[in-house]
């Protein structure tokens, strides 16, 4: 997962997931490893009840078979002793059966690989007693020899129990040791038994018979001094009454007598061989009884010890699972908290860097007081690191409005100024003007008239800039009428403020006139247009003006014949002349088109520019019905379609000794000089 380019969000979730997902993974491993040693012990005890049962059982029935067996060898010709061997063998192969289905069964799968083998072992070894019952039956053995060969078909079953305690824990593994090492010292017990029958039975009584039911007496005698001691109370205290019990004492009082004979055949004499087999007999189901109720107290005890993991893995598990909740809890509350505070202050930045900011600058742009307090309020998100961040953002927003506050009283005051100048320098040339004007009527002289025309019409144009500083720094020119002017009159009076005013063919206009409060305001728009039209056309062209009553007020067009614009250079110009911008001072080149869609917009005129049938570019001005107004009588001017004082030749004087610019004199005044008609 890359979290480089992630949201801090998922890096915060991220962060609290890595030790939530590590303590998950240390509590799901301490639980698996606490219940899985009580499935372990549960999964033994059943184990070993389907399975140590009866091989104990088999083990039982083997002992008794080896007894008789000896018997049956050592006292051939007594009495029912080859149908007491029938009957130890079909009891043998009853649960040796038993066993064998128990080995095939669907309990199998729970035993390892050490009991499997272990199992397989004692499986095989009975698989000898077939040929070991032949040769009993043949006679074709000693006694000895046969007590010899049933030990070792018995001697698998010993490493088969052991086999079950290396799976064990806790103190279990040392009660099953000494369990098994007793019901080892009782298979020895049965050895002695089985061995002091032959003994008994036998007419002279070797040394190797005599060291055969010696060497059993010794090992059980030894196992039985040791593992006593090393059992449990009240285990032990059982143990311990047993071996004070009759049978006891009379196997061991006849075992000090068997060992006191000098000679093997005073066996004979000194053992009684009534009082043998009853005490032995006896002895060995009172041992058979104790070891099967150890075993029992064995298997509580691993029950007992598996419920107690059972009860500790679930303590501790559910105590581990309350502790993952709450740290889950915990990191959630922390985490939200912390993603709610990044996010507040993310949203906060992005309203300030958004809205806040542009709504601060568009107001200082149009002039509107601010309240640093109300649009540029601090931001609240805490009071930690994140509210560190956030003081910063406040000194930063502080900084960026006050700023923007100085830049715009900065720009304020530049405009005062240009607009104190402007309107100074619009005062000396309207002075100027009159004096021009009195010059004119007072003079005769062809030349020096058409000097003062060519100073004349300079020094309009020169009051026509003055006013669009004015208009650029927010301001008005100054000049206004009381009375509407035919729209003509104003066509020529802007026509007059242009410097290739020669050029410029005005066709035959309509008898509508305009407001008074507009007259200045449309003729510097047009002139600006005109201008523009002229200016970028070949000066042999000539710039057509002319206009008619539309459906929505009234319509004027400027048609040039020049190189013409790009598709997207008119929509970008277009798009300039519609919606409001913000003055470039960069910009100069289109100072005109900036000037020209501050008066648009001031009196709701539509502009735009459009491609020219002559390759040029047309201007179309939309005059609103709200700004026209009827004016009484003829269209004032010279023949259609020429401009007055335009008729002679370009450049030179007009006929009748009037200019241009002598005529929108009359027209166009100065607030609080002479007015023209009209005015």
């Amino acid at each position: 997962m890359r979290l480089r380019s992630s949201s801090i969000r998922a890096k915060i979730i991220a962060l609290l997931l890595v030790p939530i997902v590590a303590l998950v993974g240390l509590w799901a491993y301490a639980t698996l490893v606490t219940t899985g040693d009580f499935w372990n012990q549960f999964t033994l005890a059943s184990t070993y009840k389907a399975f140590g049962q009866p091989v104990d059982q088999v083990v039982r029935d083997l002992q008794n078979e080896r007894e008789a067996a000896v018997v049956r060898l050592a006292r051939s010709r007594a009495q029912g002793v080859q149908d007491d061997y029938l009957k130890a063998q079909q009891a043998t192969d009853q649960d040796a059966l038993i066993l064998q289905r128990a080995a095939v069964g669907q309990d199998t799968g729970k035993l390892d690989a050490s009991q499997r083998a272990r199992l397989q072992e004692l499986l095989k070894s009975l698989g000898q007693l077939a040929q070991l019952r032949q040769q009993v039956d043949q006679e074709s053995l000693s006694w000895q020899f046969t007590l010899t060969r049933y030990n070792e078909v018995i001697a698998p079953s010993f490493p088969f129990r052991s086999s079950f305690l290396t799976r064990q824990s806790g103190q279990l593994p040392r009660q099953g040791t000494i369990l098994i090492e007793l019901a080892r010292a009782r298979d020895y017990l049965a050895q002695e038994d089985a061995a002091m029958e032959g003994v008994l039975g036998s007419d002279n009584p070797g040394v190797l018979q005599y060291q055969a039911v010696l060497d059993p007496m010794h090992h059980q005698q030894a196992l039985f001094s040791v593992y006593i001691g090393e059992l449990d109370e009240p285990d032990q205290s059982e143990y311990q009454a047993l071996q004070g019990s009759d049978a006891w004492g009379a196997v061991a009082v006849m075992e000090r007598e068997y060992q006191a004979s000098d000679n093997p055949a005073d066996v004979l004499h000194s053992i009684n061989e009534a009082r043998w087999h009853s005490s032995a007999d006896q002895l060995l189901d009172q041992l058979t009884a104790e070891n099967t109720k150890l075993a029992g107290a064995l298997g509580d005890r691993a029950r007992s010890y598996a419920m107690g993991l059972l009860w500790r893995g679930l303590t501790a598990g559910g105590i581990g699972l309350v502790a993952i909740v709450l740290s889950v809890v915990i990191s959630l509350r922390i985490g939200r908290g912390l993603v709610r505070e990044l996010v507040n202050l993310r949203n906060t930045a992005h309203e300030l860097a958004e809205r806040r900011l542009p709504s601060v600058m568009r107001l200082l742009r149009e002039g509107q007081p601010v309240d640093i307090a109300v649009e540029a309020p601090e931001l609240e998100v805490g009071a930690a690191e994140i509210g560190q961040v956030g003081r910063a953002f406040n000194a930063v927003q502080r900084t960026a409005v006050q700023a923007a506050i100085e830049q715009a009283e900065l720009r304020r005051g530049i405009s005062a100024v240009f607009v104190n100048l402007a309107r100074r320098s619009q005062v000396l040339l309207h002075r100027q003007l009159t004096l021009l004007d009195t010059m004119e009527r007072r003079t005769e002289d062809p030349a020096e008239l058409e000097d003062l025309f060519k100073l004349d019409h300079l020094t309009t144009r020169m009051r026509r800039h003055a006013e669009g500083l004015i208009i650029l720094s927010g301001g008005s020119p100054g000049r206004a009428w009381r009375k509407p002017v035919r729209l003509v009159d104003v066509v020529r009076a802007a026509v007059g403020e242009v410097e290739d005013y020669a050029r410029v063919i005005v066709r035959p206009f309509p008898s509508t006139g305009l407001l008074g409060s507009a007259v200045a305001d449309v003729t510097h728009l047009v002139a600006e247009l005109v201008e523009n039209a002229a200016v970028f056309s070949p000066p042999q062209t000539q710039v057509t003006v002319q206009g008619e009553v539309v459906a929505h007020g009234f319509a004027l067009e400027i048609d040039d014949r020049g190189l013409g614009l790009s598709e997207q250079a008119l929509a970008e110009i277009n798009q300039r002349l519609e919606v409001e911008q913000p003055f470039d001072l960069a910009d100069t080149d289109r100072l005109g088109l900036f000037v020209v869609s501050r008066l648009a917009r001031r009196h709701g005129i539509r502009v735009s520019l459009r491609a020219s049938a002559y390759g040029g570019t047309t201007a179309v001005v939309l005059i609103p019905r709200e700004l026209l107004a009827e004016v009484p009588g003829p269209v004032a001017g010279a023949a259609p379609g020429v401009v007055p004082g335009a008729a002679g030749a370009p450049g030179g004087p007009p006929a009748g000794g009037r200019a241009p610019g002598g005529r929108q004199r009359e027209l166009v005044a100065v607030a609080g000089g002479a007015a023209g008609p009209g005015g």
